[in-house]
């Protein structure tokens, strides 16, 4: 293998234009969509199969306490994450560690002001009749089925996706994790507001968070981008896979919000703090930003 270096950078123009595209009209709107339809793993597109046993060390081993460094160098910038190009968005379930929560997923996506938003996935636990290799290493803390529970409430096998649909140049996203929902949730204090019982909602953006935390770690791997939730109020044990999913926004728009313009083909695993995965839309400005990537 030889290792080769890359930059992932974000100027001040660029983030200048990112945001400016998602300004606020006047007729602003918010609307809920139905939940999209959960499709196996077997429909996945191949490039996502091609790639889902690398992507194991994505989720790794619970309660592994990160360090503060790891964790910052992670963190989502969500004034960039808006799409370069206009493409089909697909979001993939890659594993847990998440032990007695089962957390549900959202999505928002906002254009020109009017905002989409829908719940992706209601019961973000592995289901415990998943028959794929490695089963122990995507799903640490797998769960039966709740009954009655529709196939959007019930637990996930690794591979399993849903489509939220052509999304246009310049929309912007967020994913958005609802600790332990199907149980009722968890709630806290507010730290900026200092409202009691506020649901654990955890977005990209820390500074959206009630805790004031951030939550989520993400990640650019093989044209495609990987995010890992937090669930726990507070932080709680940093391990940062409770809930990992995988967001396919096309080849051309996650190189451009990794800064990245031109890739070779990875080969062997991107260990979640090792060679092969870079963080992506950071905030912080840096003269460059070297990161490994394996290549043949």
């Amino acid at each position: 293998m030889n290792n080769k270096l890359f930059a992932a950078l974000f100027t001040a123009t660029a983030v200048t234009g990112m945001m400016t595209s998602t300004s606020a009209s006047a007729s602003a709107t918010t609307t809920v969509t139905p939940s999209p339809a959960i499709q196996s793993r077997d429909t996945a597109p191949d490039y996502f199969k091609n790639n889902l046993q690398n992507m194991k060390d994505f989720v790794g081993k619970e309660a592994r306490q990160l360090d503060l460094k790891t964790i910052n160098a992670q963190k989502v910038d969500l004034s960039n994450f808006v799409l370069k190009y206009q493409h089909d968005v697909n979001v993939f379930f890659l594993g847990e560690t998440a032990g007695g929560y089962r957390n549900r997923l959202d999505y928002k996506s906002i254009f020109n002001g009017n905002t989409n938003t829908g719940k992706l996935f209601g019961d973000t636990s592995c289901s415990t009749t998943d028959s794929i290799a490695n089963f122990s290493s995507f799903c640490a803390n797998p769960n039966d089925a709740i009954a009655g529970r529709s196939k959007t409430d019930s637990p996930l096998k690794v591979g399993d996706w849903v489509s939220i649909g052509n999304q246009k140049a310049g929309t912007q996203l967020d994913f958005l994790l609802h600790s332990n929902d199907i149980n009722g949730g968890i709630s806290g204090t507010n730290v900026k507001t200092g409202q009691a019982n506020t649901k654990g909602v955890w977005s990209l953006n820390d500074a959206l968070n009630p805790d004031g935390l951030q939550h989520a770690m993400a990640y650019y791997y093989n044209d495609l981008l990987v995010v890992g939730f937090e669930d726990l109020w507070g932080g709680g044990d940093k391990d940062y896979n409770d809930t990992v999913f995988v967001i396919d926004v096309g080849k051309d728009n996650a190189r451009a919000l990794a800064g990245i313009t031109s890739v070779p083909e990875p080969s062997g695993v991107a260990a979640l703090l090792g060679v092969g995965a870079i963080g992506f839309l950071k905030l912080r400005r840096r003269s460059s930003l070297k990161v490994n990537v394996k290549s043949e």
